[in-house]
């Protein structure tokens, strides 16, 4: 875990700051939250290795209160073996008074030596008992210590689990950040001539995308093409050709469903024939170049075996122009 989040730290560490995204309002302010957002990791991690470590010192514990509770079952055997021999010796000898030790074979000082050995005899039996009682006390109190230990470590093992699922979790959403601002930024080019400047991005995928010039080409009704038909596969992501401000989505019967863009450029951005919107493609929503905001289609007065977007260009305060060059650029 520690080396994936050290990985992802390394990734948003690593990520690419090309001259176009420096200059893109909001981008650098991602670009810091990933920054924290790996800081963040970083306190999980040492969190979760802190709560290992003491689930590792509490499987440690547990393990040697087992092995005393076992060395102390096997000497309460050892010692039930040795009190049911005694037992059975004093069974066999039968009861013993103070009083047939003294008349017994050999006179008074051998009687006086059977006594002595007697109550020796009896000190180790009681010693014996003693300790007994010591072993079953001990083993029910390491029995009880176990099942605390037992206990604990449950309650460790949950919290590494949790400290764990939540690490995974803020890892995703890092390394899913991080390859997002990456794409955007790999969509962004800097443009600077005579008649663009700015950062722009090609409207879908610049290695999906074909598209000519078709300024003025006659139209049904007739109208002249006043746009470009930019041609991808159906669905894919449709983004904003330059930084600015969504100004409405509109739904008409020759431009299907479209989203009008006005740009920090100053000119105004048509897209026509779209299939849908993302939350971004919402009507006052500010954007950056390359963000997602629809999908490609052929809603309208387009053919669905040939889904693309219709793109238009108008200048601050002037009529459509051609916007074929301005996707070259941006495209190609």
């Amino acid at each position: 875990m520690t080396l994936a989040v050290a990985l992802a730290v390394s990734a948003v560490v690593a990520l690419p700051a090309p001259q176009a995204s420096a200059q893109v309002p909001g981008l650098q302010d991602a670009r810091d939250r990933a920054s924290g957002l790996a800081d963040d990791l970083d306190v999980a991690a040492a969190y979760y290795e802190d709560i290992w470590a003491a689930v590792e010192q509490a499987i440690f514990e547990l393990e040697e209160l087992e092995r005393q509770a076992e060395q102390l079952s096997e000497d309460i055997v050892a010692f039930d073996a040795k009190l049911a021999e005694r037992a059975r010796d004093l069974f066999m000898r039968g009861a013993t008074t103070s009083f047939e030790l003294l008349l017994g074979e050999g006179g008074p000082a051998d009687s006086i030596e059977r006594a002595g050995l007697a109550s020796v005899l009896q000190q180790r039996d009681a010693a014996l008992l003693e300790e007994a009682r010591a072993a079953r006390t001990a083993l029910t109190q390491t029995v009880a210590l176990v099942e605390v230990r037992r206990a604990e470590l449950a309650v460790l093992e949950e919290q590494a689990e949790e400290a764990r699922a939540a690490v995974a979790r803020e890892l995703d959403a890092a390394q899913r950040r991080v390859r997002s601002l990456e794409a955007l930024a790999a969509r962004q080019r800097l443009i600077q001539t005579a008649r663009q400047s700015g950062i722009y991005s090609c409207i879908m995928d610049r290695r999906v995308v074909s598209f000519r010039d078709t300024w003025g080409a006659p139209r049904s009704g007739g109208r002249r093409h006043q746009g470009t038909d930019v041609m991808a596969p159906f669905n894919v992501p449709v983004y904003a050709f330059t930084s600015g401000v969504v100004l409405k989505r509109s739904s008409s019967r020759l431009g299907g469903l479209g989203l009008y863009l006005r740009g920090d450029d100053g000119a105004t951005y048509y897209y026509a024939h779209l299939n849908g919107y993302t939350a971004a493609g919402s009507a006052g929503r500010r954007v950056v170049a390359g963000e997602h905001i629809g999908y490609n289609g052929s809603t309208g007065n387009a053919s669905r075996s040939a889904p693309h977007v219709h793109f238009e260009r108008r200048p601050a305060g002037g009529a459509k122009h051609n916007p074929y060059p301005y996707l070259v650029a941006a495209c190609r």
